[in-house]
């Protein structure tokens, strides 16, 4: 009897599992969208009046939604490709000196600084009167700080990106560590070396492969993140492009009311291409082989 109490009990929780899952997190974004959809149509909102596509062709005509999305989407992806990169290198350069505990909380300390004090600290760092403006004003590098390189508020996001390798270098190191025990990748390399296999073979036909194979969809996951991270681009950006999410929320806080629901327009459209992303990220694949 108790046999049988047991999946009966098991199932039950994954019921009121998936219940509040819909209930707390489906609902209250479904509603959401269904409201800034019919917010960008006109028909509801402050200047409602009836059906109408106006805002939506405006948004199209000024294209400042697919120049702040492609902006956005490239320092997003630099930002990943680069974290990824030095991760893998640190991760393998030294894997051995990550299993100290003190040296493997420093790693984890990033991660519990907000990116909004993150910011603060890459504009302290980098801006022009900033430590290391200042740092080269002492050094007679430079004469006064307006000679000093824009680091921070820069057409290139130079300050955006080097605050988003600062949050997410820690994160894909501990990810690929864990990895690389789960995974036995050292019992892989050491039966590739024995099979007579050089070090760049192991490198490129074991290690990498499975370490990105294992990782690829939270690799996507945290671009997707990027893609529409608010406090780090709003500091550090510049005025025009925008990164996606503050273009968004400066739209909808104008105070000319008939460009609001251009804003609901713009989160519309990213919603779909996001969402559309995340359908086709966990579509159901075949399986690979490593190699």
């Amino acid at each position: 009897m108790k046999i049988l109490e047991r999946p009966l009990l098991k199932n039950k929780t994954s019921a009121t599992g998936i219940l509040l899952f819909i209930v707390l997190g489906v609902l209250p974004f479904a509603a959401a969208f269904i409201y800034a959809l019919l917010y960008s149509f006109g028909l509801v909102g402050v200047i409602s009046s009836g059906f109408t596509t106006e805002f939506w062709v405006s948004v199209i005509k000024t294209g400042s939604f697919f120049k702040s999305l492609g902006y956005s989407a490239a320092i997003a992806g630099i930002a990943v490709f680069l974290s990824v990169v030095i991760a893998l290198w640190l991760t393998l350069k030294f894997k051995s000196a990550l299993e100290n505990k003190f040296i493997l909380m420093m790693v984890y300390m990033p991660l519990a600084i907000p990116g909004l004090a993150t910011a603060f600290f890459i504009i302290q760092l980098l801006a022009k009167g900033g430590f290391l403006s200042r740092i080269s004003y002492a050094s007679r590098l430079i004469n006064e700080s307006n000679e000093f390189p824009d680091l921070v508020n820069d057409n290139l996001a130079l300050g955006i990106i080097l605050a988003f390798l600062t949050m997410i270098i820690p994160f894909f190191m501990l990810l690929f560590l864990n990895v690389y025990k789960n995974e036995r990748i050292e019992d892989l390399r050491i039966l590739a070396y024995s099979l007579g296999a050089t070090s760049r073979q192991v490198r490129n036909k074991v290690v990498l492969p499975i370490l990105l194979k294992k990782t690829r969809v939270l690799i996507a996951l945290y671009f997707i993140f990027l893609l529409g991270s608010y406090e780090v681009p709003l500091i550090l950006g510049q005025e025009s492009p925008q990164m996606i999410s503050v273009l968004v929320i400066q739209e909808l806080k104008q105070y000319d009311l008939d460009k609001i629901p251009e804003g609901y327009v713009v989160a519309v459209m990213y919603t779909i291409i996001v969402a559309i992303a995340a359908v086709f990220l966990f579509l159901p694949r075949k399986r690979e082989q490593y190699v």
